[in-house]
């Protein structure tokens, strides 16, 4: 309507303006205010008649229009006060139909277009009119919007055919309708140069071209941009050229262009000699296509002179069979006529003339104009003319130089082109009279090669006729060739030969002629069968008896002119051709589908193909027939077929079938076929099927409003999806959902970016509501100026369609910015003083959710990094900015930029810059003090600066003397405070001598004086100067002193002079010495007089001195201050003149204050005055008795004075200011109503708070934007001790007062509707810890406590406070005695919501404090129990939870009980009442929650004195008196013994294993065999040490003999029985050694057989691996088995061979890894190693069981710790087990690195044991005579008595004697056997373990036995106090923590690390043997009987020492003994060889 309206006032106005007569002038329109353009993924685009009224805009599905103002639009006016002009109205067009209507001056517009048609395009016009003007002037210039596709047109400049020769320049060209630049044109053409070339869109031709290829593409191209370039092709051929367009949707044109080779001879004709004046020469020619391949050249003589020689090409001569040389005139003669074929496109008709007369040549081709050349014979000798019949010369001319040779100088060569022909005409003159004329044709397109007539281009095609019928009995043959041109008629002969059924005999033969042809041939062959043109070609017939049903052989010769022939063998078919079916077909869209999907609800369509194939003619009758079918595989029932009466052509090949006629289902459509051939009875039948499957139909969406919608964000509007439905059916319920996001491509993945949420509140895609068809927007609900997409879908059942809708919401008018500047408003910034500036949006709303943000740029326009959250009070994102006092005084740039942009929630924004420079201070110089130090009132000091420049003068200079007040009194909002009496102000950089006030004397009387030079501006820079000012040194002349300055001072003032700045600063100055001498004399200077009274006379001093400005309220607050300091010594009448003084301070101070705009300056004159009411407030309340509540009333009057000085320095959204005294504190707060409303949140952690609450419906004369100050008072005591309850306040007593600001800076009281007040305790809440613990079933946790009620006035209240997330329930029982009592009241009591009564649900009712934990207990039922029991009442409160506590804990609970009432105070005048505020819900035991209703909303208009200030406070009613009834309701828990049994077991079982520990380590140290067998004889050569591994797998061990069999290198050895008896041997996992001789030597060892005997219980072995030693050579050899050993029954010889393993090849994974495993598994298990078979290393089993049993209790301690630690932990009593399970667990894990560490310090540390050498010694019982075991202990006795006695000793020498004897005479076989054998065994670590130091064991010791001590000793200390049940639970942790060492941890590391090492290829090095452990020697010698002397002690020492060790054999002979090692294997042992040198005492005779 409002569009309407705005068409209608535009139509009247254009009247109005045509009724101003004609002879006005016309009306001229103003220029257009909107710039529109259309910026998009490819840029902005353009066409050729862009201007700036006219855009282009690339075509796409969704087009997004940007508009925004134009230049000179008036927007650019800038200032405070003036508006910009409102927007225009402006109405879109879209190809002349309405858009929409616009009046803002920026934003977008979206729109939805179809694709135009090619060249067409949209046009978008906006028409402007401004409201604010008459007409015409209203008017704007339209802006148009082109709306269109890309357009190109690809095209060849030059030459103007196609048909290019090499080399020859193409000049390409294309014009494009759009460019844009960001656009490339990329040219290709493969073979060209330029092969490829990229062209800007930018870089068009401005001149378009002169002439186009045709009319319509110079139309076309005549307003696009135009592009040419130049291309040349090296090689003929057919060239592509392609222009592509890239950076855009691909847009690509190519051209093809041929290129031609040179040009090609054709003919050449000459004539006779002629006669110039009697012969002229007229030739003429032409050349004519006769047929697409064939071409005909013919010149003619028109003259008849003849006498013509003509010659042909080679090619062509052949080719010139169907000429015809006749000419068309009997006069005339034909010179040349050639015919020719070509392939390729077919040439055009040519023709042309030749005239030669009287010397010149005229040349005529077609329609050109002819071309004359005077030949000029008697004046040039030669020429050369070159034309071509087009535009230009194609060649250029050059004399003398024809590339054709004459004789004759009088020679004239033409060459002229036309088209396809080029002709070279010389013309000789013999002289003047006769010429001679040659002319050489070419032709310029060689197209495919010009050829001769062959086989394949006679082009014949032969069918035979119709099959004979029943009425004839012949048939015919038909063929065709193409019609002959009438000028090229060509000699065709035709034989046809038809031969019998078996080719033996001709039956008929015929010739033809081209005369034979048949007119409508094509009668006899059906037309559809002829692959050729009818009308093109010439038919032949011939007749053909049928004699026989079989085909009739037949073969047709064709010849041509008997230059070509060619043969078809063409049959004749004489059977009768049967009538059939050839394809009966459903049509469908693919072959293979069975089955076709429709929809009910959509009518649809089958076709059948029926293809017949039948010479005569057919009837059909097709018929549907429909079927339901359960499935594709079963058959349906054939006997009910569904009624196809509603189905349209049943009967017919196309069957149509109605919407809605079918059920949903599957259907079988048959489809049968009857083809009847006429006047015949053949019945032909065919039959099709098809599945169909109806299906329910799609679900239609729709949503109101079509799919784009524009919507006012300040109205509300609808998604209407009401629409939607289902076209199958009406029933059945449909799920709507809703979703939203602001970019398109997140439904493509439904996966919801943050980014792009609609709303806040949005979760995901779908909408906030997503359910139901309508959704409701409320106004303002989604930010405006953006699109977003919503979409729709439905689902019913399995079914579900969606659709989209766009919505714009349109953001409204533009926003406007109100930037003033508060403060600090000069032409430069003054860098000493705060900065403030409001930037507020005045047409912004509360609900548009302005946001603002702040940036600050240098002058260059460069953002600077400032740290807004320091150096402002505000920050960057309000509205508005102060910026802290300091923050520039050292500005980067000299001039900055303030950037403000605002965004609001509808999506408009706007921004504003506000340049600034800074004034920089006064350039720094020096200032110093003389002298530095002195005495107070004695010396005078001087101060004097020098240096400090400035360009703004003059500079004054200010010299301030610090306070202690900056100390005690803070001001949050000044930056640097420097309050103190100011000693000098003036222009002088030299101060006068002046006395200084006494230093600090806890900072050895230093004083600080701050001297400030400041500019004409104001700015100053700072010097901080220090003195020290000692006490003066004779204190009998301050009297005199203080007189003296009071009276100085009382001139100064008193004087005329007095009216002068200086003389009262200097007054000032003056008395504020005399006050400080007061201070800090400890004598009173005079004893007649008191001090209280002198202080008096100073103050009154202060009375003299006028307060006109600042510095003159400094100087008499800081004399009242420092007098005021000693608050003892304050009478009244002192504290009356100072309240007066400082009454008058504050009134000069505000009205200072509000004329300069200087806060920093005011705000530290407060700190003053602050700590002045603070010392007089504090000398008030010294006395109670005596205090001045006059007195009392004028403080609170002054310090409302002082808050509104400093709020006038604050802006609203500022942080609070806090100001803090030493009793007092004031919190000042500035806000927006609008900000204020609502504002107490959820749940507050402040302690002093004041959150008042302002209702809309009661504050509707206050706008939103009303500035309201808030100023809080804390108080520590009480500030009116004369009135009522001041004993029972328990808290802070708090002051509020609220003012609505004015703009002027004034407060005007302000009452609010609401406060909520938050007061911290100071006491009144009787606390105690309650004992916690099991009740005496242990089922559940309990305690309780009673108290005494006396009075029922109110409710009672306590609070549960716990680190337990437990739920409680209380019990409220009346009396101690509960034994069968029921309790009056129950509640539960939740940790995280407010507690909630079980029983009688209203009980809580009267309770005004709700929260967790928190327990009410009302004042209705302690009146219930007061009537029932008297009026003194004891209440027994009982608590219960689950099972949480094992034992007894009173740390666990602590209660709160309090019983609070809150206090207001309405005035100093009035008394504390106790009806206006009420306790809150928020209260607990930490603070008291007020809430203050109903207060009496008024607004005042009064002034100070009268103080608006509010007091609260909180009292406390009675606390009653508590007992804990624990002990009574708590389970007395006996001590528990089970830790200290389980430990006492755990001891006894490892003093039983250490028992056997200790046996089993000696026996290991001393039974170490080496068996030697007892066959081995002393004559044998060789020795070999055998050593076998038994396996470990069960039942590995065997108990029968074992035979072996050495196999070696020059023999083997025979098998010898490995006796071992008594010595166990063959055990599980035992390694085993045997020393057997052989008779000689075997040399190398390859193999080994092994074979067992039946004897014993285990007749089977595994045997692991072997080794074999030559004991002579060192050489050892490793055999890897892994085979079980039997005895075969069968053969019981059987013997199995194992070969030796190669070094070098490395060992299977399975194999190494088991090795490994089991070896690691016995070494390093903690507990398996103490029963391993074999214990190897250095670590014993008594070190191990220690270690385990270590490891073990520190495990149980580690349990317990962890139980005693988390015995509070609240657990079901089903989980309790599980958590033992997991801290067992992670027990086990913790004690890891202990374990760990004791290995470690047990394996590591061991030292090599000394050699232990072995002998065989002689006893051995008689009942094993057939073996000779060694025991190690008694060769250690031997070895140790011969090695340990000193051989040159005599005692030595018969021990040795004796020993060697007895050795003989015990000897088993002295004489037939003399072997000598001694065994060293040596252990090493190996070097990849580490070797640490020997003092490592002990200290493993001490940490072994500590661990041991210490934890079982904690075990049973905890254990004693735990229950039945907390031991059973520890129990079950301890046994889950050894469970996982023994059987997870140790298993799982031994795995992982032999997993690791078997990663890479393992060889036998790599395997742990004896030889790798122990090396042994054995050495044999023959006892000898000598006289020689006995071996020395150097030879000795010579057989020990040397490396290698020699040793000495009977014979005298030494060898020397290697380390061994094969000489062909790798086998390197591990440790260095250490052999020892051993042989038997020789015998001497004597």
């Amino acid at each position: 309507m409002a569009a309407l309206l705005l068409l209608l006032l535009l139509l009247l106005q254009l009247l109005a303006g045509c009724r101003r007569g004609s002879a006005a002038s016309p009306v001229r329109l103003q220029p257009s205010p909107l710039r529109v353009s259309c910026p998009g993924p490819h840029g902005q685009v353009f066409q050729r008649q862009d201007n700036e009224y006219r855009v282009s805009c690339l075509w796409s599905s969704t087009v997004t229009l940007h508009y925004q103002p134009a230049p000179g639009a008036g927007l650019e006016v800038e200032g405070e006060e003036e508006q910009p002009p409102s927007p225009p109205c402006c109405l879109w067009y879209l190809n002349a139909a309405s858009l929409r209507n616009i009046s803002r001056w920026s934003g977008q517009v979206v729109l939805q277009t179809e694709a135009p048609s090619p060249g067409a395009s949209s046009l978008v016009t906006v028409q402007c009119s401004s409201a604010s003007c008459a007409p015409p002037e209203c008017f704007h210039r339209n802006v148009s919007v082109e709306i269109a596709e890309q357009d190109m047109r690809l095209f060849v400049l030059w030459p103007q055919t196609r048909v290019i020769q090499a080399w020859q320049p193409v000049e390409l060209g294309w014009c494009a309708r759009l460019k844009s630049a960001v656009w490339q044109y990329r040219f290709s053409s493969r073979g060209g140069v330029p092969s490829s070339l990229l062209l800007p869109s930018s870089e068009h031709q401005d001149i378009p071209p002169a002439v186009y290829p045709t009319v319509e593409l110079e139309q076309t191209c005549a307003t696009y941009y135009s592009y040419r370039l130049t291309v040349r092709y090296r090689h003929p051929g057919i060239h592509v050229a392609l222009v592509s367009i890239e950076q855009m949707p691909p847009i690509s044109l190519k051209l093809s262009l041929k290129v031609e080779p040179d040009l090609v001879h054709v003919l050449s004709v000459s004539s006779k000699l002629l006669s110039v004046p009697q012969q002229p020469l007229s030739l003429s020619w032409w050349l004519q296509p006769l047929t697409l391949s064939t071409l005909a050249y013919r010149l003619v003589d028109t003259q008849g002179i003849g006498g013509w020689l003509s010659s042909y090409s080679s090619f062509t001569l052949p080719s010139n069979f169907c000429a015809i040389s006749t000419p068309q005139n009997l006069d005339e003669i034909v010179v040349a006529s050639v015919y020719f074929h070509v392939d390729g496109k077919r040439f055009e008709e040519l023709m042309g003339e030749l005239h030669l007369l009287n010397g010149t040549l005229s040349l005529t081709a077609g329609k050109e104009a002819p071309i004359h050349v005077n030949l000029c014979p008697g004046k040039t000798n030669s020429s050369t003319y070159i034309f071509r019949y087009s535009q230009g010369t194609f060649y250029t001319s050059k004399d003398n130089n024809s590339t054709f040779s004459t004789d004759r100088p009088n020679t004239h060569t033409v060459f002229y082109q036309y088209k396809q022909l080029s002709y070279l005409l010389t013309i000789e003159f013999l002289a003047l009279q006769w010429y001679k004329f040659k002319m050489y044709l070419y032709m310029n397109q060689k197209r495919a090669l010009i050829r001769s007539l062959a086989e394949r281009d006679l082009d014949v095609h032969v069918f035979s006729s119709a099959r004979p019928s029943v009425l004839q009995n012949f048939s015919y043959l038909v063929w065709f060739i193409p019609t002959q041109h009438p000028m090229l008629q060509c000699e065709w002969t035709f034989y046809l030969q038809l031969f019998g059924t078996k080719k033996d005999h001709i039956v008929q033969s015929s010739m033809y002629t081209y005369n034979d042809h048949v007119k409508n041939a094509t009668r006899f062959v059906r037309r559809s069968a002829l692959p050729f043109d009818a009308e093109k070609y010439t038919g032949f017939v011939a007749e053909v008896n049928c004699t026989s049903s079989a085909p009739t052989p037949a073969l047709l010769s064709v010849r041509v002119n008997n230059r070509t022939a060619k043969t078809i063998e063409a049959p004749v078919v004489c059977a009768q051709k049967n009538c059939k079916i050839l394809r009966c077909w459903i049509q469908r869209p693919n072959p293979r589908s069975i089955i076709l999907y429709k929809k009910r609800s959509l009518e649809f369509f089958l076709f059948v193909k029926l293809n017949v194939d039948c010479d005569i003619g057919i009837s059909i009758r097709p018929q549907w027939q429909v079927y339901p079918a359960m499935d594709t595989k079963s058959e349906p029932d054939w006997a009910n077929p569904v009624n196809t009466s509603s189905m349209f052509g049943v009967k017919m090949i196309h069957l149509t079938v109605p919407a809605n006629s079918l059920d949903y289902g599957l259907y079988l459509f048959y489809f049968t076929a009857e083809v009847v051939p006429v006047r015949t009875s053949i019945v032909l039948k065919a039959h099709d099927m098809i599945y169909v499957q109806i299906e329910r139909a799609n679900l239609v969406v729709n949503i109101s409003g079509g799919s784009v919608r524009t919507v006012k964000f300040s109205e509300g509007w609808t998604l209407d999806g009401s629409g939607c439905s289902d076209p199958d059916s009406e029933e059945g319920p449909m799920i709507f959902t809703w979703y939203c996001t602001k970019d398109l491509e997140d439904y493509k993945t439904m996966r919801f970016k943050r980014k792009n949420r609609c709303h806040p509140l949005q979760k995901d895609l779908r909408w906030i509501t997503p359910s139901g068809p309508i959704q409701k927007i409320p106004p303002e609900y989604l930010p405006g100026n953006t699109l977003y997409y919503f979409r729709l879908v439905i689902t019913k059942g399995t079914r579900m369609a969606y659709a989209d809708q766009v919505i714009e919401i349109d953001p409204g008018p533009p926003l406007i910015l109100d930037v003033k500047c508060l403060e600090n408003c000069g032409t430069s910034l003054i860098p000493t003083e705060r900065f403030a500036l409001s930037g507020k949006c005045s047409n912004c709303k509360p609900s548009n959710k302005p946001l603002y943000h702040w940036s600050l740029f240098s002058d260059t326009s460069k953002e600077v990094d400032f740290d807004w959250a320091s150096k402002t009070s505000t920050g960057r994102s309000g509205a508005y900015l102060s910026i802290h006092a300091l923050t520039f005084i050292k500005p980067e740039y000299p001039a900055y930029i303030l950037h403000l942009s605002v965004t609001t929630w509808d999506g408009r924004s706007t921004t504003f810059r506000k340049p600034f420079a800074v004034n920089t201070p006064p350039r720094a110089g020096r200032c110093n003090i003389r002298p530095r130090s002195g005495f107070a009132f004695e010396t005078k000091f001087v101060v004097k600066c020098s240096g400090f420049s400035d360009s703004h003068l003059p500079m004054t200079y200010k010299v301030i003397v610090a306070s202690n007040v900056p100390q005690t009194t803070t001001v949050s909002s000044v930056v640097e405070n420097t309050f103190g009496t100011i000693l000098y102000f003036g222009s002088e950089p030299k101060t006068p001598p002046s006395f200084l006030p006494l230093g600090m004397p806890s900072r050895r009387y230093r004083l600080t004086l701050y001297v400030q030079v400041c500019d004409a501006f104001r700015a100053f820079t700072q010097v901080t100067l220090r003195a020290h000012v000692k006490k003066p040194r004779v204190t009998q002349s301050l009297v005199r002193v203080f007189h003296d300055l009071l009276d100085s001072a009382s001139r100064l003032s008193a004087s005329t002079s007095a009216q002068r700045l200086g003389d009262r600063l200097r007054a000032g100055y003056l008395t504020y010495l005399a006050a400080s001498l007061l201070n800090y004399v400890e004598t009173p200077p005079v004893v007649q007089l008191p001090q209280a009274h002198l202080r008096t006379t100073v103050i009154k001093a202060t009375w003299n001195i006028s307060v006109n400005s600042i510095m003159e309220i400094n100087q008499v607050v800081a004399v009242i201050s420092e007098i005021t300091e000693s608050v003892e010594k304050m009478n009244v009448t002192s504290q009356e003149l100072a309240i007066g003084k400082l009454t008058e301070v504050t009134r000069i101070l505000k009205r200072e204050r509000s004329q300069i705009h200087w806060s920093e300056g005011a705000e530290i004159q407060t700190s003053g005055i602050l700590r002045c009411l603070s010392n007089i407030l504090t000398a008030d309340l010294l006395h109670l008795k005596n205090v001045s509540a006059y007195g009392i009333q004028y403080i609170f009057s002054i310090m409302e004075g002082v808050t509104e000085v400093v709020f006038w320095g604050k802006v609203p959204q500022e942080i609070e200011t806090l100001i803090e005294t030493g009793h007092w504190n004031i919190t000042l707060k500035k806000n927006e109503a609008w900000n204020i409303t609502n504002y107490l949140p959820e749940t507050d952690t402040c302690r002093n708070c004041f959150y008042p609450t302002m209702r809309k419906e009661n504050v509707s004369g206050v706008a939103p934007d009303t500035v309201f100050s808030t100023a809080v008072f804390e108080f520590d005591e009480s500030p009116f001790p004369w009135l009522g309850y001041t004993s029972d306040i328990i808290s802070m007593v708090m002051g509020f007062k609220m003012a609505e600001t004015k703009t002027d800076g004034d407060l005007v009281p302000f009452m609010p509707e609401r406060a909520d007040i938050f007061l911290a305790r100071k006491g009144g809440v009787a606390t105690f810890n309650l004992l916690m613990g099991p009740d005496k079933t242990q089922t559940y946790t309990t305690g309780g406590f009673l108290f005494e009620v006396n009075g029922t006035d109110t409710s009672m209240y306590f609070q549960i406070r716990t680190k337990l997330k437990v739920t409680f329930k209380v019990l409220i029982f009346t009396g101690t005695n509960l034994t069968g009592a029921q309790p009056v009241a129950s509640f539960i009591a939740f940790h995280n919501r407010k507690t909630v009564a079980s029983g009688n649900k209203t009980i809580t009712d009267g309770c005004s404090v709700k929260g967790p934990y928190v327990i009410c207990i009302p004042k209705s039922l302690l009146e219930t129990v007061a009537q029932k029991s008297g009026a003194d009442q004891t209440i027994t409160v009982i608590l219960k939870t689950h099972y949480v506590l094992r034992y007894p804990n009173q740390k666990m609970v602590s209660i709160y009980i309090f019983n609070d009432q809150c206090l207001f105070l309405n005035g100093i005048e009035s008394e504390w009442s106790k009806e206006t505020c009420v306790i809150g819900p928020l209260t607990n035991w930490e603070k008291v929650h007020c809430i203050c209703v109903s207060m009496q909303y008024r607004r005042s208009e009064l002034a100070l004195p009268e103080p608006s200030i509010r007091f609260l406070a909180a009292k406390v009613l009675v606390l009653p008196n508590t007992v804990d009834l624990g002990r009574n309701l708590i389970a007395d828990i006996p001590k528990n013994p089970l830790t200290l049994i389980t430990v006492l077991c755990i001891l006894i079982i490892f003093l039983l294993l250490c028992c056997w520990a200790i046996r089993k380590d000696r026996a290991e140290r001393e039974i170490k065999y080496i068996i030697v067998l007892p066959d081995n004889e002393a004559s044998d050569d060789g020795s070999f040490l055998v050593t076998l591994y038994t396996g470990s797998r069960c039942n590995a061990g065997t108990k029968a003999e074992v035979f072996l069999q050495l196999i070696g290198q020059y023999g083997r050895s025979k098998f010898r029985c490995l006796w071992h008896q008594p010595s166990p041997a063959f055990q599980r996992g035992s390694i085993d050694c045997f020393l057997i001789t052989t008779k000689k030597k075997l040399g190398d060892i390859s193999s080994f057989k092994i074979r067992l005997n039946n004897n014993g219980k285990s007749p089977t072995w595994f045997l692991s691996r072997a080794e074999v030693e030559d004991m002579s050579t060192r050489k050892v050899w490793f055999f890897l088995c892994r085979r079980w050993l039997s005895f075969d029954k069968n053969n019981p010889s059987r013997a199995l061979k194992f070969s030796v393993t190669d070094p070098q090849t490395p060992l299977p994974k399975i194999d190494y890894f088991l090795i490994h495993f089991n070896r690691r598994l016995t070494e390093y298990h903690l507990w398996l190693s103490i029963f391993a078979p074999v214990n190897a290393g250095a670590f014993t089993r008594f070190q191990r069981l220690c270690t385990f049993l270590a490891v073990l209790l520190f495990t149980l301690l580690v349990n317990i710790m962890f139980f005693n630690a988390g015995k509070d932990d609240a657990a079901p009593i089903y989980l309790r087990y599980m958590t033992s399970i997991a801290i067992g667990i992670e027990c086990a894990l913790l004690t890891l690195p202990v374990e760990m560490l004791i290995i470690v310090l047990f394996k590591y540390s061991q030292k090599d044991p000394p050699p232990v050498v072995t002998k065989m010694y002689p006893k051995v019982d008689s009942r094993y005579w057939n073996n000779c075991i060694i025991s190690e202990k008694d060769a250690n006795v031997i070895d140790t008595q011969e090695e340990t006695t000193p051989e040159s000793s005599p005692q030595m020498y018969k021990r040795s004697q004796k020993s060697g004897s007895n050795f003989i005479e015990g000897s088993i076989l002295p004489k037939v056997r003399r072997l000598s054998t001694t065994i060293r065994k040596l252990r090493k670590i190996p070097d990849s373990e580490p070797l640490l130091w020997w003092w490592c064991v002990p200290v493993a010791w001490v940490l072994v036995l500590t661990i041991i001590v210490l934890s079982s000793f904690f075990i049973v200390l905890y254990g004693l106090s735990y229950g039945y049940q907390t031991s059973r639970e520890w129990l079950i942790a301890s046994g889950t923590s050894f469970l996982q060492n023994v059987l997870f941890n140790s298993i799982l590391k031994t795995l992982l690390f032999t997993a690791v090492s078997t990663i890479r290829a393992r060889y036998c090095e790599d395997i742990r043997w004896v030889t790798q452990e122990k090396h042994v020697e054995i050495n044999s010698a023959e006892e000898t009987q000598s006289t020689g002397r006995p071996r020395n002690s150097e030879d000795t020492r010579s057989v020990t020492q040397e490396k290698p060790v020699e040793t000495n054999s009977a014979e005298g002979t030494q060898s020397t003994v290697r380390p061994r090692y094969s000489e062909d294997t790798t086998l390197k042992t591990q440790e260095k060889p250490v052999e020892i040198n051993t042989a038997e005492e020789t015998q001497r005779d004597t």
